[in-house]
């Protein structure tokens, strides 16, 4: 594992690492904690910040929300 690659949070492995099944149900399970969000807009997905978040691709201006 290099520097660059990251611990996922719900399964431990490098991201890197992730086939595109293991990718969606640790990001799943992540915008469920609230520690990712989904954009509804665009579909991109990034680290939660505060209560609104705006989506840096789109950006389109959404609550946080975990449901």
């Amino acid at each position: 594992m290099n520097e660059s690659d990251e611990i996922c949070l719900i399964c431990s492995n490098a991201q890197s690492k992730h086939s595109e099944e293991q990718w969606s149900f640790c990001s799943k399970k992540l915008i469920d904690l609230g520690i990712m969000r989904y954009c509804e807009f665009c579909g991109l997905t990034k680290p939660a910040k505060g209560m609104h978040d705006r989506c840096s691709k789109c950006d389109e201006k959404y609550p946080f929300s975990n449901h």
